[in-house]
């Protein structure tokens, strides 16, 4: 006859399943403004990444010549921070600046511990806005906080009646990439993320290609007459808008950035310019930065809106 079952009794090896190994986990803090977080019980002080971004500036407008691009955000990493479980720390996750008709706005400072950036554990400053005839410049490294701090890239100043390109974000791999400048009418590529490549110039009515990210791909394409720049994908930057009649075409968004953490978000490109004509004829609106930091592109000439900047981001990674 068959044996009865077994049950082992409870806290017997028979009974306890073996451990799964802890992996680390992932934390992304993205809402702007000032906040509080609180320590997770199983924080380990021994082994935690802590990585920040500033938000990008926003390109700008203009109604004469010189339409810009806006600077990238930052980005500041510290390694193996020491927190009480239980604690509240503050942070500030900066936002993107507004594009504009004439001159855009700033991005805002990321940090994290502490009241202010120059008080925190790890901080980012956030890129310039782009102005008339004045590229804004990238968030810099040497204002941050941490052990590793790269750079944003530049939005060049603008040329003719067409936008510049926005500055990609400082990411892990590197500093921002740069913008690029327009032409008479086409609008310059926005940079790529950090470790990237610079956009490319526009030339005569096309405009030029957005950068790539640190891995040599993602670039978002320029448009061509009155058609619009295409999108940067993965950190890369957008391509530039066309410029002819009747509709000059708009500058391509940023790419969203991969280079942090578990591959889901990272720094992003810089937006590419607005196309423009040599009418009085609006021009194209430029390019929004891509999530995280990315710069906005400026715009064409006659009323449109340079791209807007975008917001920085915190990134918390633990092992238990």
């Amino acid at each position: 006859m068959p044996f009865p079952a077994q049950t082992a009794a409870a806290g017997s090896p028979a009974s306890r399943a073996p451990a799964a190994p802890s992996g680390p986990v992932d934390i992304w803090l993205t809402t702007t403004g000032a906040g509080t977080w609180t320590v997770p019980a199983d924080w380990n002080s021994s082994n935690n990444v802590i990585e920040c971004i500033g938000g990008g500036g926003g390109g700008s407008g203009a109604t004469g010549g010189g339409p810009s691009g806006g600077g990238g955000g930052a980005y500041s990493k510290i390694t193996n921070l020491t927190l009480t479980p239980g604690a509240s720390i503050d942070y500030t996750v900066g936002a993107g600046g507004n594009g504009g008709t004439g001159a855009g706005n700033d991005g805002g400072d990321t940090w994290f511990n502490g009241a202010s950036l120059g008080a925190s554990s790890c901080g980012a400053k956030g890129g310039v806005k782009g102005g008339v005839g004045t590229g804004g410049a990238g968030g810099a490294a040497a204002s941050g906080v941490g052990t590793v701090k790269n750079s944003g890239g530049n939005g060049v100043n603008g040329s003719g009646t067409a936008g510049s390109g926005g500055g990609g974000a400082g990411g892990p791999n590197g500093n921002g990439a740069n913008g690029a400048t327009s032409s008479s009418t086409g609008g310059g590529g926005g940079g790529g993320s950090g470790g990237g490549s610079n956009g490319t110039a526009a030339s005569s009515s096309t405009g030029g290609a957005g950068g790539n990210n640190s891995g040599g791909s993602g670039s978002g394409g320029g448009g061509s007459a009155s058609t619009a720049g295409s999108a940067g994908s993965n950190g890369g930057g957008g391509g530039g808008g066309g410029g002819n009649d009747p509709t000059p075409g708009i500058g391509g968004a940023g790419g969203a950035g991969s280079d942090l953490g578990d591959g889901s978000r990272g720094a992003g490109g810089g937006g590419g310019g607005g196309g423009s004509t040599n009418s009085f004829i609006t021009g194209g609106n430029g390019g929004q930065g891509g999530l995280y930091g990315g710069g906005g592109g400026g715009s064409g000439l006659f009323s449109a809106t340079g791209g807007a900047g975008r917001q920085g981001i915190i990134h918390i990674r633990y092992t238990p």
